[in-house]
């Protein structure tokens, strides 16, 4: 049996009320497969975090996966050595990292989000720490300067 009152508790708190439907849809997708592998998904209570990288007019969103458990697999959402994923919405866009640690950085009246990616997957000697926003243009995160 999934662990579906942990994900419908995420959807009904009011703080998440205006999440985008990509999030909830990862998160039933996720429920999925770990109910494919036998198991019960939990999301941790700040495995969702609401963001201001455009400022506080348009809030993101992201689901940090390494708060997520699957109780018959607990390595599923993360890679030995490279990180879990950390998917970023806004609005109807999603942007996916895997990364190794991140945080949110004061910039003004925004955040930065800081990431560090393991060098095996920059193709580098050393982790890659760098800071990014959202590019409304884009419709993903990009790159505002590295920090290494």
């Amino acid at each position: 049996m999934i662990r579906i009152a942990a994900v419908l508790a995420l959807v009904a708190s009011p703080a998440l009320a205006d999440q985008p439907p990509g999030l909830q849809q990862l998160l039933d997708y996720h429920a999925l497969a770990c109910s494919g592998q036998g198991g019960d998904l939990t999301v941790g209570p700040d495995a969702v975090v609401e963001a201001w990288l455009n400022g506080p007019e348009t809030p993101a969103w992201m689901l940090d996966s390494s708060k997520l458990m699957c109780s018959s697999a607990p390595t599923m959402f993360c890679g030995d050595g490279v990180g879990c994923e950390l998917n970023v919405f806004v609005g109807d866009a999603q942007h996916s990292l895997i990364v190794l640690d991140w945080s949110l950085v004061p910039d003004d009246d925004r955040q930065l989000l800081q990431v560090t990616i393991a060098a095996a997957l920059v193709r580098r000697t050393q982790d890659l720490t760098t800071r990014m926003t959202w590019d409304s243009a884009a419709g993903a995160l990009v790159t505002i300067d590295p920090a290494n």
